[in-house]
């Protein structure tokens, strides 16, 4: 994130004066994969002001880790001791799934989605009259599949609210980033292998996104806002894209989501809050989080010691990461929030809002990130990496020198509840 800030701050990389800390929060935004801008990105930077960005956000959307751990199994073709615990600890994966497909996968598809993108947008770009077609169909397609939310166009892809084909691509790149590449993994496995079932992880991340994409559609398509659009037809696919935008962390809009009642901003916070699945380049607490802790709660009302979704136990230690993941995401929301209404003259539910799509590297806004003061967009800057970086594993690097610390064996005592 600062050699990104220190390259955007170069004048050649921008076509007008830019202060540095709206340079710096490109740069965290760009590296989060979030996609919130308070400049007009392709206004403000040169070409290669946009590289430095497309960079980052490939950076970002792959993962560092991933990187690193794919250079180490090509050159060192094995993993052991330290070196196979600290890989094995960065990624979320299903028991049986080996590490190293994993990673391997996570490049190739990477790259496989994005050529694959990059040709249909540029086929619709360019039979659209657009200029520079190649250039912005790549940066779209690195953009969509990394689920980072910049558009090489300053209304982010509202001038194409009505184009089948560029909404339809980057829906199958953002679902692709999302769902994870445990899913694609799985799919792969399942095609290969005569007999194969799909892992329980893959079934509850599609169940879930299917569910989230649904309802969300429809409660956009229903609200008063869509009412000026005409046609059922235009109507139920800005509805669907917006829902996708909102569950993938995407981040782009074909709509004016200044334009939302408190209701629909309400259910979106919602959505980004749960967002996208593990080993995706989505953020959000996670689809399976959200699973694991409903199955936590229903097992409680009923008296049962045992957590069950969808019938199948889910190991304790998973739950307890989920309700940790669960309860720090909302805190920080929560603190997110209390920091923004002391200093933004915005109503609530577009500073819940802002913080959600911050935290949640989702990059929807109601129109409110250009006019942040400059504690306000330090703010989103702080929830942004939070959200890159996971809120377990800020947790952990803020609580976990307390574990080397010589204490008091506690006493055991009740507690009321």
């Amino acid at each position: 994130m600062f050699i990104g800030f220190l390259l955007l701050m170069l004048p050649v990389s921008r076509n007008t004066d830019a202060g540095w800390l709206d340079n710096l929060f490109t740069a965290v935004s760009a590296m989060s994969t979030t996609g919130l801008a308070t400049l007009d990105i392709p206004a403000t930077y040169t070409i290669f002001g946009q590289c430095v960005i497309l960079l980052l956000i490939q950076i970002g959307g792959i993962g560092y880790m991933t990187m690193s751990s794919y250079i180490f199994f090509r050159i060192s073709h094995h993993a052991g001791g330290g070196s196979r615990f600290l890989i094995d600890s960065s990624f979320s994966r299903p028991d049986g799934m080996p590490l190293r497909d994993l990673v391997s996968n996570i490049i190739h598809f990477t790259f496989i989605f994005e050529l694959l993108g990059f040709l249909s947008f540029f086929f619709a770009l360019h039979h659209a009259g657009v200029p520079l077609a190649g250039w912005n169909a790549l940066f779209l397609s690195i953009s969509s599949f990394c689920t980072a939310g910049f558009s090489p166009f300053s209304d982010s892809l509202c001038g194409f609210s009505d184009n089948i084909a560029i909404n339809l691509t980057v829906a199958v790149l953002s679902y692709a980033g999302a769902m994870g590449f445990i899913v694609i993994t799985d799919i792969l496995y399942k095609i290969r292998k005569r007999g194969y079932s799909l892992t329980f992880t893959t079934r509850v991340i599609m169940i879930v996104t299917a569910i989230m994409t649904v309802g969300g559609t429809l409660i956009l398509y229903f609200s008063p806002t869509m009412s000026t659009v005409h046609g059922w037809g235009d109507r139920m696919l800005m509805s669907f894209f917006q829902t996708m935008s909102a569950m993938t962390t995407v981040g782009f809009n074909t709509v004016d989501l200044g334009a939302l009642k408190v209701g629909p901003i309400l259910v979106f916070s919602l959505i980004m809050f749960i967002g996208a699945s593990p080993s995706g380049t989505g953020g959000g607490v996670k689809s399976t989080s959200v699973s694991a802790v409903w199955g936590f709660v229903i097992s409680k009302l009923g008296l049962r010691n045992k957590v069950t979704f969808l019938g199948r136990e889910i190991p304790h230690y998973r739950v307890d990461t989920a309700l940790t993941s669960i309860i720090v995401y909302g805190v920080m929301i929560f603190l997110g929030c209390i920091v923004l209404s002391y200093c933004e003259p915005f109503p609530l539910s577009q500073i819940l809002f802002e913080a959600s799509s911050a935290i949640g590297t989702v990059g929807l806004s109601t129109g409110i990130t250009p006019a942040l003061s400059v504690a306000g967009k330090i703010t989103i800057i702080v929830l942004m990496y939070v959200g890159r970086i996971g809120v377990i594993t800020f947790g952990t690097a803020l609580l976990g020198r307390l574990k080397g610390k010589k204490r008091d064996r506690p006493r055991k005592e009740d507690l009321a509840a």
